[in-house]
């Protein structure tokens, strides 16, 4: 219920700013209707003169026109009757009435483009953003092809038969959320590797290089996982490398390790082989624990595990091969503590050990000095992570409004760092520190002015699942807890129920089987006491939703600014959500399906604080369905303060309205009356709205002196002032 409720707000917020913003169909150009008419005519230097007409037989009025050239560009144009238009692109223009163009009435705009003929594609839409009519102006008649009768026609020949049919579309295998990695993490030449690899697509063909050289060719499962053996060639160099997974689109991922050299060995010789022993650094509950070290050849070692008090809890043997090296392995109980192991190797005659650290689940940790601050001071976030891969810090209030966003990169040590700095004016309650690496994600809760209560969260490891699945929910309580888990059904009824207990360390997975559930939209419901948190996720649903529509709330944004993304497709199937830069690179790319109403969402999309300006790009995909959103990133918006009078003179006991825009979204906004010798007359304080505007009045003392005084104001941006007089 509480996501319905998310859902419906965010509907109504959408339909606030639907007369703001138009909505791009994917769907091909139609023949003009009876209903609307545009007709152009053409005059030297590129000017083309359209005139919109509404027919009387229609019932509604027009609220919005968007215009696009084909293979040229708008230069400028001239509107009338209240109109507005706003150039999206090279090749696009959104016109907006200011007034309705209602049946029986039209309109003019004048274009400027660099062709003398434009070819254009027009696309006129209701108040609700329906499109009412569309068509195709200027395009040039191609004259029909004579054919000779006396030659057979062949309807699967090409047109052109000396030119190929054109390359069909690849489809990315290494998705955004894919990783990989390599069991040992430090192998050596010569020994055999597990490769290990999550979040791909679905039976996708990926080849596997070492440096410059494949070593391997292998495809995922229908999942998007994998677990392959392979074998490190014996011409490999011992020091840093970089194994380097490629799909057939050429994406690529990289896991950066150094190579061992390899033990050394002589057949003709009773050469000695010093005992060693290896073992991965950090491991995780369920992970796969491989030992391996040398000893002398044909002998037998003894090999004890410790728990941190030097108590022995596991003592297996092994024997070395001819070559002198031993491996054994086994897999690490969901039960077994977290904290330091020893693994010790022993022949009889020496020993030789190594430590290593069961982690929690997750890859990343974070922290932070102290658990709770006061408004105003710098927090300091520290944490390790998978190295050379970023890391997004999501910082959200106590309203679970999000506040702060940035990736932040990992050195190729595995650390991370950052500051923030709280708000002055930051309400008092706990704030979450979310850190994301790809489909790995933890919280972190800090206090300001108060001491922090942790939450509950749940992420599961996928959003579309088959019936032989077993989704995996990574889970964050109070430590010890016990939580109350539901799954709800698409007709909301309770599916299953179980109870879950949290470990000593805040965290828990859950699994569970997938057997008897119909394809459908299905709820994760975990309650403890009054806390309460909701996931969703689907069951056999398909790609492929048919016409697609995508629109955002604003058309214009800046860096560091939200984005609310809203669209509609055909009712249950899932959408793939891109946004790209000017310059081609990706930035966020997330899943998400389709409710039974036809409507998707998204919510945590935002420009990055360092994005550069310029024509970005939002494409939502769904198998073989396409659409592309262009949204104009403009330089950090100027701060600027206004009054209601010009010139700025005032009567005291009067009312000032003070007003201006770049201000930051939904940030405190202070503004100070300032007096002579920078006396602090009286002091607002305000918040902005979600597109960084603000609005404000103050009344004038009736005890305040003439003469000129100064208003600042004030926020995380900066400062802006402005003088008044004051008679």
């Amino acid at each position: 219920m509480l996501l319905k409720s998310i859902m419906l707000a965010a509907l109504i917020i959408g339909s606030v700013f639907t007369g703001l913003t138009p909505t791009v169909h994917a769907s091909t150009a139609q023949t003009s209707s009876n209903l609307v008419t545009v007709t152009s005519t053409n005059t030297p230097g590129g000017t083309t003169q359209l005139q919109i007409a509404n027919s009387p037989s229609n019932t509604v009025g027009i609220s919005s026109l968007t215009l696009q050239i084909k293979n040229g560009n708008f230069n400028s144009f001239t509107l009338a009757n209240g109109w507005i238009g706003k150039k999206t692109s090279s090749a696009t223009i959104a016109f907006f009435a200011s007034n309705l163009l209602e049946p029986g009435n039209s309109t003019t705009i004048t274009i400027n483009t660099n062709q003398q003929a434009p070819d254009l594609v027009w696309s006129a839409f209701n108040l609700n953003n329906n499109q009412i009519g569309t068509g195709e102006i200027g395009a040039p008649i191609t004259p029909p092809t004579t054919k000779n009768p006396n030659q057979p026609q062949n309807p699967n020949q090409p047109k052109n038969p000396n030119q190929p049919p054109p390359s069909p579309t690849i489809n990315p295998g290494i998705l955004g959320t894919s990783t990989f990695r390599i069991i040992p993490s430090t192998p050596a030449p010569g020994f055999d590797v597990r490769v290990v690899g999550q979040s791909f697509a679905s039976s996708t063909s990926l080849d596997l290089y070492l440096g410059s050289q494949e070593i391997d060719t292998f495809s995922s499962d229908s999942n998007g996982n994998f677990v392959v053996t392979t074998t490190i060639p014996q011409s490999q160099q011992p020091g840093n490398a970089d194994f380097v997974l490629k799909d057939q689109a050429n994406n690529q991922k990289t896991f950066t390790t150094t190579i061992e050299s390899a033990p050394s060995s002589n057949a003709t010789t009773q050469q000695v082989i010093p005992l060693t022993v290896n073992v991965a650094p950090i491991l995780h509950l369920g992970d796969t624990e491989i030992i391996n070290g040398t000893a002398d050849p044909g002998s037998t070692v003894t090999i004890s595990l410790l728990n941190s008090t030097g108590t022995s809890i596991t003592t297996l043997t092994a024997s070395a091969n001819t070559d002198g090296y031993y491996a054994i392995s086994q897999t690490i109980p969901n039960d077994r503590p977290f904290g330091k192991y020893t693994v010790v190797v022993s022949d009889g005659q020496s020993q030789a050990s190594k430590d290593y650290t069961v982690a929690s689940i997750h890859q990343i940790s974070i922290s932070t000095p102290q658990q709770e601050y006061n408004a105003g001071q710098v927090m300091t976030i520290n944490g390790t992570s998978t190295s050379n891969q970023p890391v997004s810090i999501i910082i959200t209030d106590p309203t679970g409004n999000q506040i702060y966003a940035k990736d932040v990169n990992v050195t190729a040590n595995g650390d991370i760092s950052l500051e923030y700095q709280i708000d002055p004016a930051a309400i008092t309650g706990t704030y979450v520190i979310t850190a994301s690496q790809g489909s790995d994600s933890v919280p972190l809760y800090v206090g300001v002015g108060t001491e922090p209560v942790a939450g509950i969260t749940a992420t599961l490891d996928k959003l579309n699942y088959q019936n032989t699945d077993n989704p995996v929910v990574s889970i964050s309580a109070p430590p010890t807890s016990t939580l109350n888990l539901v799954i709800v059904d698409p007709s909301d009824q309770e599916k299953f129920s179980d109870a879950v207990l949290v470990g000593a360390d805040g965290f828990a997975t859950y699994s569970f089987n997938l057997t008897s559930y119909s394809p459908g939209i299905y709820s994760l419901v975990l309650t403890r006491g009054d806390d309460k948190v909701v996931d969703s996720f689907s069951v056999g649903l398909q790609t492929g939703c048919g016409q697609i529509s995508i629109r955002t709330v604003a058309s214009t944004y800046s860096p560091g600014d939200g984005m609310l993304i809203f669209g509609n497709a055909n009712a249950d199937c899932i959408i793939q959500l891109a946004l790209t830069d000017p310059n081609g690179e990706l930035i966020k790319t997330e899943q998400l399906f389709v409710n039974k109403e036809g409507v998707f969402s998204a919510f945590d999309f935002r420009i990055p604080d360092d994005g550069v300006p310029g024509t970005w790009r939002l494409d939502a995909t769904s198998g073989i369905d396409h659409i592309s959103l262009n949204v104009n990133v403009q330089s950090q918006s100027l701060m600027t303060v206004q009054l209601d009078k010009s010139p700025p003179i005032y009567n005291t006991g009067s009312l000032v309205k003070i007003s201006g825009t770049g201000i930051g979204q939904d940030v405190s906004v202070y503004i100070n009356i300032i007096g002579a010798n920078n006396t602090n007359i009286d002091t607002l304080s305000i918040h902005s709205t979600e597109t960084g505007d603000y609005s404000t009045e103050w009344e004038v003392p009736t005890s305040l002196s003439a003469g000129v005084y100064t208003i600042q104001v004030e926020s995380t941006v900066g400062k802006v002032t402005t003088p008044i007089t004051i008679q």
